[in-house]
């Protein structure tokens, strides 16, 4: 199966859509990489953040972020509407309306863009989407999907998804079964396209790793994981007998406990020392690189270190882990 890193997005002003700047390590990854495959064609890039003023210091490490305009997401509950509101008012951000009249083009990107798995995603894009969908009706804009998607079973969602396919122009999904879905679905614009993830970090660069003198390891546990807790922390404790020391990263920060990976921390045996991706990439990336093996729950770190050559144990709690092992080993 072969990568392409070419993105057809027609369109001189792009949209990105997701759920960024929620200091989740790979949702910010794939953004990187969508920005770079579009900085490449010398787009000029508009992103929906939760917080841009975070978004923007952490993108600095990465890309140039002069051609980009940060624009306030379309809030999806009542507190975030209370919040849009405020600042639309006390901050001026209402002026930020304007900017959705020069987009001609919009990737919707994010890791589980479209998925029953979490119920709420086919209706939670159409929100983002709203000022696009206005302008729409006007104005001719290409809509892009980006991610895994996978067609509904429930009735609400089913037309929430062919509205949302109507508006739709093309597909590049980051797994073959996507595709397949879809095509069975009777949409024929979709692709295979590789998680952008893919194409934020030069994972093939040469270095002197300063982190090899030691032997450690890297774990990761994520709320979704948690039912296997007990089983990584007998992999934990194995190690430890080795004399290995244990390095644990919480790839999801976010301020909602639910989502932040701080509080496994305490819960899994014997010293651990803290591993953390925000501040400077390149050292995470540098120490990941050292690990005898990484063993997460998660997803985005699988992947990481599977981009870099480093052995992995995975415990899969969703479709998605098992999916992307697939592509990786079709992509070698």
């Amino acid at each position: 199966m072969e990568i392409s890193n070419t993105l057809n997005i027609q369109g001189n002003n792009i949209l990105i859509i997701g759920n960024w700047s929620y200091r989740n390590l790979w949702d910010e990854l794939i953004l990187i990489g969508t920005i770079k495959l579009l900085q490449s064609q010398h787009k000029h890039i508009y992103i929906q953040a939760y917080d841009s003023r975070w978004l923007e210091g952490f993108l600095k490490q990465f890309v140039d972020t002069s051609n980009i305009t940060f624009l306030t997401e379309i809030p999806k509950g009542i507190r975030s509407w209370i919040r849009f509101l405020r600042d639309g008012v006390y901050k001026q951000k209402w002026r930020e309306l304007f900017s959705y009249a020069k987009i001609d083009g919009v990737i919707v990107g994010w890791g589980e863009i479209l998925t029953e798995e979490n119920p709420n995603s086919y209706w939670y894009w159409l929100v983002s989407l709203l000022p696009v969908l206005i302008r729409k009706i006007f104005v001719k804009t290409n809509i892009y999907l980006m991610g895994w998607i996978q067609t509904p079973s429930k009735s609400l969602n089913k037309k929430l998804f062919d509205f949302l396919l109507s508006q739709t122009k093309h597909i590049y999904a980051r797994d073959t079964h996507s595709v397949e879905a879809l095509s069975a679905y009777e949409f024929k614009n979709c692709e295979f396209f590789m998680d952008t993830a893919y194409y934020a970090w030069d994972w093939k660069k040469d270095t002197t790793n300063e982190w090899k003198k030691e032997k450690y390891i890297i774990v990761n546990v994520n709320k979704n994981g948690e039912k296997f807790l007990e089983e990584i922390a007998n992999d934990i404790m194995e190690y430890q007998k080795q004399w290995y020391i244990v390095y644990y990263v919480a790839v999801s920060k976010w301020s909602q406990a639910e989502y932040n990976d701080s509080k496994y921390y305490k819960r899994l045996p014997g010293k651990l020392h803290r591993l953390d991706w925000e501040d400077n990439f390149e050292a995470f990336v540098e120490k990941i690189k050292g690990a005898e093996i990484v063993i997460s729950t998660r997803l985005h770190l699988f992947l990481i270190a599977s981009f870099l050559g480093i052995k992995t144990k995975v415990y899969p709690y969703q479709k998605k882990i098992l999916k992307m092992q697939e592509v990786l080993k079709k992509i070698k």
